[in-house]
């Protein structure tokens, strides 16, 4: 199993890991989504794959802190295939969107996580992992 940097032609099978996650779409639409995150130096976008299938991916972005003078790198997606699941590959993943974070001087790594009943599991992940619960978080839709 390989973690690296998303590339040009992952939109496929990253299609398919975000309807393993519950949230149905299409390839033109991912490719569309893909194209402003990976000119954006402030996302990153790694994928797990094996044997030219990828089998993984987290997605996190960059952004200053108001209240403190850091530099946090905050996940919005990780999602393992769900035949691939407890087999170490978010794990990889995290550890390596961690290590990656830091690099680039991120002091604190966040994520959000849906309160849904299907994200228990997801959620034990995240505290084995070293994160902590800390906040409730709020939506709206602006249209």
């Amino acid at each position: 199993m390989n973690v690296r940097k998303v590339k040009v032609g992952d939109e496929q099978g990253m299609t398919r890991l975000l309807s393993d996650m519950g949230y149905e779409t299409e390839v033109h639409e991912v490719k569309e989504r893909l194209q402003p995150i990976m000119s954006d130096p402030l996302y990153l976008t790694l994928v797990a794959e094996e044997k030219e299938e990828l089998i993984g991916m987290l997605g996190m972005h960059f952004e200053r802190s108001y209240v403190a003078n850091i530099l946090v790198a905050r996940i919005i997606t990780m999602v393992t295939a769900k035949e691939y699941r407890q087999k170490g590959i978010g794990k990889k993943l995290m550890e390596e969107a961690e290590r990656l974070a830091n690099e680039k001087g991120a002091t604190t790594a966040v994520l959000n996580s849906g309160n849904r009943e299907e994200r228990k599991a997801a959620h034990q992940f995240y505290e084995a992992c070293g994160y902590v619960r800390k906040s409730t978080g709020f939506y709206k839709t602006l249209i």
